[in-house]
């Protein structure tokens, strides 16, 4: 029996964007696991080698990428997030 899975709320989704950056990209994984190792590889890479004033730069970039990207899908794709593959 497969356990079925909760449809997402994009309010959560946009709150957690907020205040998590690339981690919120966790509760939508199945959709966007790519954006979460990208947005991880780009801060482990602008703190091992640019740890000056890059990773504020990069950081900051990658957590407006975050929050655009919730906010403007569709309310339909969190509705129905059982029956994304």
């Amino acid at each position: 029996m497969r356990n079925k899975v909760p449809d997402k709320s994009k309010t959560v989704s946009v709150l957690l964007a907020v205040f998590l950056s690339y981690w919120s990209w966790l509760y939508t994984y199945k959709l966007d696991a790519w954006k979460f190792w990208t947005g991880l590889g780009i801060s482990v890479i602008t703190l091992l080698f640019f740890w000056l004033i890059f990773p504020l730069f990069f950081g900051l970039a990658v957590w407006v990428w975050v929050i655009i990207d919730v906010a403007i899908k569709d309310d339909n794709i969190y509705n129905n997030y059982q029956s994304i593959k």
